[in-house]
C-alpha cells in the first residue's frame, strides 16, 4: 500500500511540475539570480536561448529534467532539508529557461557541494532532448531519452553570510554531448529519429552528458 501511495504522489508531483517547498523551478523568465536573502541555484545552459545551432547541422530545441532531488551542501550539515529540493521538472525551450531555486532558510555558511538526482522513477523519462539534425541534406528531428536514473556531485565554493545572500549557477553545455551522437544509425520513430535507453549509443552519450554539468562563476556569486 505504502508502494502505491509514493507511486500516485510522485507521478501527481510530476505531471504538475511542481517541487517542494522551498523551490519552484519550472517556468521562469531567465534562470537569473532572484536578489532576495538566501542560497539560490541558476539552471543555465549554452546556448543561452533555444532552438539553439551547436552547429550548421545540429540545433537543440528542448529539454527537460525530471530531478528526485537537488541537494546544495554545506560544510557544517551535509543533509540539511532547508537546501533540499525535491520532485520537480526543469525545462529548457524557447519560453525560458528554468526559474531559479530559491532557499530562503539556508543556514549561513560554507557550501562545498551540489548534488544532482535525476529520475523520473519509471513514470517519466530522466530526461528528454529535442532538436533538428541534418542528414543526407535535410533537416529532421530527434529525440534522445532516458529512464535510468542520474547521480552528478559538483564541488563548488560558496559562503552564505548571514542575511545575506548567495547564487549557483550551473550551466549545461550541450555541444560534445549531442555533438557525439553518430544520427545516421538511430531508429525513426514516426517522423523522428530516437536515441532510447536500449540504444548502443546511450552509456556513452550519458557519459558526455553528464560531463556538461558545470558551475559557471562568470555570473553573480
Amino acid at each position: 500500500m505504502q508502494g502505491m501511495i509514493r507511486f500516485g504522489l510522485l507521478a501527481g508531483l510530476l505531471v504538475a511540475c511542481h517541487t517542494s517547498d522551498p523551490a519552484t523551478p519550472d517556468g521562469g523568465p531567465d534562470g537569473g539570480g532572484s536578489g532576495a536573502a538566501g542560497l539560490h541555484v541558476a539552471l543555465t545552459s549554452e546556448p543561452a536561448t533555444f532552438p539553439g545551432d551547436l552547429e550548421d547541422w545540429l540545433t537543440i530545441e528542448s529539454a527537460t529534467f525530471a530531478f528526485d532531488n537537488l541537494k546544495v551542501i554545506g560544510d557544517a550539515g551535509p543533509g540539511d532539508t532547508r537546501t533540499t529540493a525535491s520532485l520537480f521538472q526543469a525545462r529548457f525551450d524557447a519560453s525560458g529557461s528554468p526559474a531559479t531555486i530559491d532557499f530562503p532558510d539556508a543556514p549561513p555558511g560554507l557550501y562545498s557541494k551540489v548534488s544532482l538526482q535525476i529520475d523520473g522513477h519509471l513514470i517519466t523519462s530522466s530526461f528528454r532532448i529535442k532538436g533538428q539534425v541534418k542528414l543526407n541534406g535535410t533537416f529532421m528531428p530527434y529525440e534522445i531519452e532516458d529512464h535510468n536514473a542520474i547521480s552528478l556531485s559538483l564541488d563548488i565554493n560558496r559562503m552564505l553570510q548571514p542575511g545575506g545572500t548567495a547564487t549557483i549557477n550551473l550551466l549545461v553545455q550541450w555541444h560534445d554531448a549531442l555533438a557525439g551522437v553518430d544520427y545516421s544509425t538511430l531508429h525513426v520513430d514516426d517522423d523522428h529519429l530516437e536515441l532510447g535507453t536500449n540504444d548502443a549509443q546511450m552509456s556513452a552519450f550519458v557519459s558526455r552528458f553528464t560531463q556538461s554539468f558545470s558551475v559557471d562563476n562568470s555570473g553573480p556569486n
